[in-house]
């Protein structure tokens, strides 16, 4: 299976954290479920429609801000009411993804994104992506006693760092979205963690797929 390499861009983001409802919580990276959201758009998937992926994320952003929006709640009775919510968002986003897919997947990603074909964005409607490269990667080299050049998500590694239970994919069951999980380790590029073993591109860059 082949390995496509995307480096993005941000301005602004919110990957919002489920259940975050009176205050508007983001994860430091975009979780899985919402990576492979945006590349089905890219895909042009059809509803319901899924092609296997593994992803890696990792990179960085300058700062974190808050900011105000109107949340609208509907009643039982048929009414809306407003209220501001609180809005946490990322300035200046760099990202690094990896995708791991069958060769044609991979192939019709690549033509897709890099022809720009729609417009592509991550987190919510509003965040907008720019995509600064784009390659599809020779098979990468396992390297040991590792530490981290850019902070990453690092499924089932018992290190140091923040703990999340992040989506993956869903299957609809009694008409309700029922989400597969992994646990992962969110560690930072300046604590200098180490990592006993690590997948390595051809330009240095790690990779921590999910599966």
């Amino acid at each position: 299976m082949k390995i496509l390499k995307l480096k993005l861009y941000q301005e602004t983001a919110c990957y919002k954290k489920p259940f975050a409802f009176k205050v508007a919580e983001t994860y430091p990276l975009p979780p899985y479920s919402t990576v492979i959201g945006m590349l089905h758009k890219a895909l042009q998937a059809k509803n319901g429609e899924y092609f296997d992926m593994n992803i890696s994320i990792q990179g960085e952003y300058e700062s974190i801000f808050s900011n105000y929006q109107s949340l609208r709640m509907y009643k039982g009775n048929g009414q809306v009411t407003a209220m501001p919510r609180n809005v946490h968002q990322l300035l200046d986003i760099n990202l690094i993804i990896h995708v791991q897919a069958e060769d044609d997947i991979i192939e019709k990603l690549y033509e897709n994104l890099s022809q720009g074909k729609e417009t592509i964005t991550l987190g919510r409607n509003e965040d907008l992506l720019r995509i600064d490269h784009i390659k599809i990667i020779p098979e990468p080299k396992e390297v040991y006693r590792v530490i981290a050049n850019h902070s990453a998500y690092v499924p089932n590694k018992e290190v140091q760092g923040i703990k999340y239970r992040l989506n993956t994919v869903y299957k609809i069951e009694n008409d309700l979205r029922k989400w597969e999980k992994v646990n992962v380790t969110y560690i930072e590029k300046n604590n200098n963690v180490q990592l006993r073993s690590a997948m390595q591109d051809e330009e240095g860059d790690f990779i921590y797929f999910y599966k």
